[in-house]
């Protein structure tokens, strides 16, 4: 034991100022000589007991530490090097960093080099006399660090540190960064993570190729007919779909509802081949509700060459191309330009328009004669809407009537429709003209109206109109929304008297065994 040392256990100081004492108090050369001897006597007992002493309380003290849940830990420079002497807790045996395993106190080996460039430069600021806190990982743990320096005559002489194991936490805030940044049902990046991308991408200036916005068609009549959960089985298998068609060509996320959005980083492939392959995916068939089903998609495509002010617009654009596609019946693709902009705009005003057109009797019907083409005869009428715009004249139908659907307003007008049609069939009637037929067009929405029979019903109460002389024009892609409903819908219509046609036929995805299984209501 060093002097210091036994001075700081026992009071040696006191013990050497009361022998230099004695010998300062007689000259005697034998008795000074003696008194030496006990002296030396003395500080020998003393540093065996000193020793015990240093030794008990050491032990103690690591016994103590070794049951800390924590890792403490002290360093210090040694040659230039950071050697490590004490480093103990039950967190140091977890991470196998227990001092019986440290080579001479050097940690270095036993820390991976990227742990190490992070100590070193905490360590570094630490002996300059600086706190420091951090966060950082080791294996497979996340860590909270502090570094605490120690003084000694105003320099940093060594740095105690301890570490508490924080990785419950940081998963925990794992999983709430991922909720917060993922849709729940298809675990897809969401909405707020595509924005927070796309800012990202914004910013720094690489963007990517292209955004590609993929609307489900007529989801909502799926949701209506056979239920929530089919509709998000369907939205469940298109997003699975996205990722295998999609894979390492960029990212899928899911905007809302019905929408999907890709973005493409463009180092693989152009934008249409990725819309081609996504588009095979998605027209595969699958089974729902134990029936071979068929989905398409509308998809609408922005490209980041073009320059933008927000980062969102890039979404908004592709958003227009698509409105374009649903416009022209669905499955379709369409790029942005400022030419679809202007029409997107136009029909934003058109919705406001249609409202006042239905109020102030601006609709109106027009009668195309149906010819049996073995006679040439006249056999019947179609009843045709028509729409005469205040100040853009005659808008066409197949502007205006998606539109009333999107609105929901289809129903009011499409009652209208026929209650003016039925009207003017029973008024040519007594005027003794020779009509057979009165046709009028059904929209999918309305035959999926809960009281679809009974408005039809009244009307032709209201109207006096024989039901027998009443045909209904279906489209294809009616029947094929929900097979079952729409099939006991025109029963219903057929046990009324009323005849069935189906229009555009063809045009649709429905099966032929959808319609030999219902021919005898057509």
């Amino acid at each position: 034991m060093s002097s210091l040392e036994f001075d700081k256990i026992i009071d040696g100081k006191k013990i050497r100022q009361s022998f230099a004492g004695l010998k300062a108090k007689h000259s005697h050369p034998a008795f000074i000589q003696d008194i030496q001897a006990v002296e030396t006597l003395v500080v020998q007992q003393m540093n065996v007991i000193g020793n015990e002493l240093v030794s008990s309380v050491d032990h103690q003290y690591k016994r103590m530490l070794q049951e800390v849940m924590n890792m403490i830990f002290r360093v210090k420079i040694e040659n230039g090097q950071y050697i490590c002497p004490l480093i103990e807790g039950k967190l140091a045996q977890q991470l196998y960093l227990t001092p019986d395993l440290l080579d001479a106190h050097f940690i270095q080996p036993y820390i991976d080099q990227e742990t190490m460039n992070i100590f070193k430069e905490k360590l570094d600021q630490a002996f300059s006399g600086k706190e420091q806190i951090f966060k950082h990982s080791y294996n497979a743990y996340h860590l909270f660090t502090m570094l605490s320096p120690v003084f000694e005559q105003g320099e940093v002489v060594e740095v105690v540190g301890s570490s508490i194991d924080i990785t419950l936490l940081e998963k925990s805030q794992q999983q709430v960064e991922h909720l917060a940044t993922h849709d729940a049902f298809t675990n897809l990046p969401n909405r707020r993570k595509l924005m927070h991308d796309l800012e990202q991408f914004f910013q720094s200036g690489e963007k990517p190729l292209s955004i590609l916005l993929c609307d489900i068609d007529r989801l909502k009549n799926i949701n209506d007919t056979l239920g929530q959960n089919a509709g998000d089985r369907v939205i469940f298998i298109i997003a699975q779909r996205l990722k295998k068609a999609i894979q390492q060509l960029g990212t899928v996320y899911r905007l809302e509802g019905d929408e999907f959005v890709i973005v493409l980083d463009g180092s693989y492939v152009s934008t249409f081949d990725a819309v081609d392959r996504v588009m095979k995916f998605i027209h595969q068939p699958f089974y729902l509700e134990g029936m071979e089903r068929f989905i398409t998609a509308t998809i609408g495509i922005s490209y980041f060459r073009e320059p933008a002010e927000f980062a969102e617009d890039y979404i908004n654009r592709a958003s227009i191309a698509v409105h374009h596609g649903k416009e022209k019946g669905g499955n379709q693709v369409y790029e942005y330009n400022r030419k679809l902009s202007k029409n997107y705009h136009d029909i934003i005003l058109l919705k406001s328009d249609i409202y006042k057109a239905f109020k102030y009797n601006e609709f109106s019907l027009s009668y195309q004669p149906k010819v049996d083409v073995k006679t040439n005869e006249v056999v019947g009428v179609e009843a045709l809407l028509r729409w005469k715009h205040g100040k853009k004249g005659y808008i066409s139908p197949s502007l205006f009537i998606p539109i009333a659907e999107e609105i929901g307003l289809i129903h009011d007008i499409g009652k209208w429709v026929l209650e003016a049609a039925c009207r003017q069939f029973v008024e040519w009637q007594k005027r003794g003209a020779n009509v057979l037929l009165m046709a009028v067009n059904v929209s999918v929405s309305e035959l999926h109206q809960p009281h679809f029979i009974d408005d039809v019903q009244a009307i032709l109460e209201k109207t006096g109109m024989d039901p027998n002389y009443l045909e209904m024009e279906i489209t294809e892609n009616s029947v094929m929304e929900n097979t079952e409903d729409c099939i006991d819908t025109m029963n219903q219509l057929r046990d009324m008297g009323i005849s069935l046609s189906i229009d555009d036929f063809g045009t649709g995805y429905a099966r032929w065994d959808i319609y030999r299984n219902s021919r005898s209501i057509f």
